[in-house]
């Protein structure tokens, strides 16, 4: 049995090392993501098992390379990089890290919101290089109103910690939870109401076919002036020229981002790009780069998920989710294919 990573820093090579005790296992490591300019020999196109991280992206181009792979392992909650439909036609098994980080990623939404409204970076940037300013006047949270988009695990959290801040809390959700009704006062809305209604708007809804671009033009059209938007979900749940020009126009107030439309490009560092990247793709980050200068705006490399905690929870459950597989039990995290 041979397995193969992706995305690989030090210490999980090293934990993996040191727990990964199989009779016959084989382990290749690589730094680098699994993508279309990832050299590939054969050595490696005969795995059994894929364990990657987002950067990668595993669609059916790459995933056709693997003439012998049964199962994918990615160190994330979300899947979006892999090409579901293809594992689910060829018998491919997938698991995820279930609930590793949803506090984690809940605490940095508000980092990243409160960062942006008390202007935090640019106030300690002036302090630095000595050019204070007379004003960083911001905004505090209490009475305000708050929209989450999507009130799973991770969103659920973060309705905690609205309250917690005496915010109102909207919320849109396909499965409404009672208990956030009950609990913390959330009232479901439609999305268009939300996006009219709250004076933050916040994502934490998986990555989907149909709520690619769910906000979008005309959800935008709908904000106060004053909106903020905080995506520590996936990049391409919000149209990144829309929000570019409602940001340079001033319709919204600003945007606090963790994740970017073709962010395995934006966050890259390439000057030069391979021919495979699509035109799309090099429309968007070109975007995302422009929007790096607007004074209203926070972008961090994808790390709302990075904290030691969150880390070593990840490395437990990829390491349950191979431990089971190569032993021939039921997968706890398996996603369900076929339903």
């Amino acid at each position: 049995m041979k397995i193969v990573f992706f995305d690989t820093k030090n210490i999980e090579r090293s934990f993996f090392d040191g727990n990964l005790i199989f009779d016959n296992l084989k382990i290749i490591y690589f730094h680098e993501s699994l993508n279309f300019s990832t050299f590939l020999s054969e050595d490696v196109l005969d795995a059994d098992i894929l364990c990657v991280f987002p950067a990668s992206t595993l669609g059916k181009e790459i995933l056709e390379k693997f003439y012998n792979l049964k199962f994918i392992v990615t160190r994330s909650v979300g899947f979006s990089h892999i090409d579901t439909e293809y594992c689910a036609q060829n018998g491919i098994r997938v698991a995820t890290a279930q609930h590793y980080g949803d506090n984690t990623v809940a605490e940095y939404s508000f980092s990243l919101l409160l960062n942006l409204l008390r202007n935090i970076c640019p106030a300690s940037h002036d302090v630095r290089y000595g050019t204070i300013k007379q004003s960083y006047t911001g905004e505090e949270l209490h009475d305000k109103t708050i929209g989450i988009l999507g009130t799973g695990a991770i969103g659920s959290k973060s309705v905690k910690i609205a309250h917690g801040f005496g915010m109102n809390i909207l919320a849109t959700d396909i499965s409404p939870k009672v208990e956030l009704e009950d609990k913390y006062g959330v009232e479901y809305v439609s999305l268009e109401k939300l996006c009219a209604f709250s004076d933050v708007i916040m994502l934490h809804s998986p990555l989907t076919k149909d709520n690619y671009h769910i906000i979008d033009a005309g959800k935008i059209s709908l904000m106060k002036s004053n909106a903020v938007i905080v995506n520590t979900a996936r990049g391409e749940l919000i149209d990144t020229k829309a929000l570019y020009n409602a940001l340079l126009q001033k319709k919204i107030r600003g945007a606090a981002l963790d994740v970017v439309e073709c962010e395995e490009l934006f966050m890259s560092g390439k000057d030069n790009f391979d021919d495979e990247i699509n035109s799309s793709c090099l429309k968007k980050t070109l975007i995302n780069h422009v929007l790096l200068n607007l004074q209203n705006v926070i972008i961090t490399p994808h790390i709302a998920y990075d904290t030691a905690d969150a880390v070593g929870r990840i490395l437990e459950l990829t390491l349950q989710n191979i431990s089971e597989f190569l032993k021939n039990k039921s997968v706890t995290n398996e996603l369900n294919l076929h339903k």
